[in-house]
């Protein structure tokens, strides 16, 4: 659960997402694959070449931003990116590499604007979003793995 505090900052964040978030998420995805070439494989590439996955994710962030108060209200795109995920085999492991990329990439975006409070408050928000990634996907794993002709469990050594 969010504080009062941390909700309200991440609020304040909505208007600088909405005009700054594909510079972000632009950054993010430039140092990500710097740091983590290993990565690539995950994504693709024409989307990333052509924008589309830059937008999608500040689409995603802004949502988070404005919902703050009622993540309910973003569940259907939750629902929506998990499963992609699945097909991808995003592990757990993955999210705090996202979440230090995507912090990183604000400050250096945002700078000075980008403040200790600020990036606090979203490390706490990414978690809470990376933590209902993380169980939604294993419990899509699971269904998936128990389905006749399934995965039968390959990818069970995700959790």
């Amino acid at each position: 659960m969010l504080s009062n505090e941390t909700r309200s900052i991440i609020k304040s964040t909505v208007p600088v997402l909405e005009d700054h978030g594909v510079t972000i998420t632009s950054a993010f995805y430039k140092n990500l694959f710097e740091a983590h070439p290993e990565l690539l494989n995950i994504f693709n590439h024409a989307n990333q070449a052509q924008g589309r996955q830059q937008t999608a994710l500040a689409k995603a962030v802004y949502a988070a931003a404005v919902h703050i108060d009622d993540l309910a209200e973003i569940m259907p795109a939750i629902i929506q990116i998990a499963h992609k995920h699945v097909s991808l085999g995003v592990k757990p492991e993955h999210y705090p590499i996202v979440g230090e990329h995507l912090l990183k990439a604000m400050k250096e975006v945002l700078g000075d604007a980008a403040t200790d409070d600020i990036i606090d408050a979203w490390a706490e928000a990414y978690s809470v979003i990376a933590d209902a990634f993380i169980d939604m996907e294993k419990n899509m794993y699971r269904k998936t793995a128990a389905q006749e002709n399934g995965c039968a469990g390959k990818r069970l050594d995700v959790f």
